[in-house]
């Protein structure tokens, strides 16, 4: 199972970090492991380089468009014959749990937003959605 951390990037990051997305992911992992002490600069450095999620929208898009009853939290299970997937979405990041490497699930956000960066923090990988989902097609 791969842990993935989707983060919508801010246009000035996104522009400064496309190329190297290594600088970004070291800052976004400082970020995941920041200590609950530094709070307030968490805040003040995920403000800078990151974009709040739609939650509300995504969760009721994501319900309707894969039949999802479940609407009483932001946890969604998508399940077919060869994929399960969690999706958890945060106004902060989109937290998503599957036995495969490429959901699903991650084209409907790659519609949602061209500028999101993945992380999985576990296996020290990232990547930009964009250029995975045009590697896919």
């Amino acid at each position: 199972m791969r842990k993935y951390y989707l983060f919508i990037i801010n246009n000035d990051y996104y522009k400064n970090y496309k190329k190297n997305s290594k600088v970004l992911y070291n800052t976004l992992y400082n970020l995941y492991t920041l200590d609950k002490k530094n709070f307030t600069y968490g805040i003040s450095l995920y403000n800078s380089v990151c974009q709040i999620v739609s939650k509300n929208l995504l969760i009721h898009y994501i319900q309707r468009k894969y039949h999802h009853k479940n609407k009483t939290n932001n946890l969604i299970r998508l399940l077919s014959q060869t994929e399960k997937t969690i999706v958890q979405i945060n106004y902060s990041c989109i937290v998503i749990v599957s036995n495969i490497n490429m959901p699903e699930v991650f084209k409907t956000f790659y519609i949602y937003h061209k500028k999101i960066f993945v992380c999985d923090f576990q296996n020290e990988d990232y990547f930009w959605l964009s250029d995975q989902i045009q590697k896919v097609r």
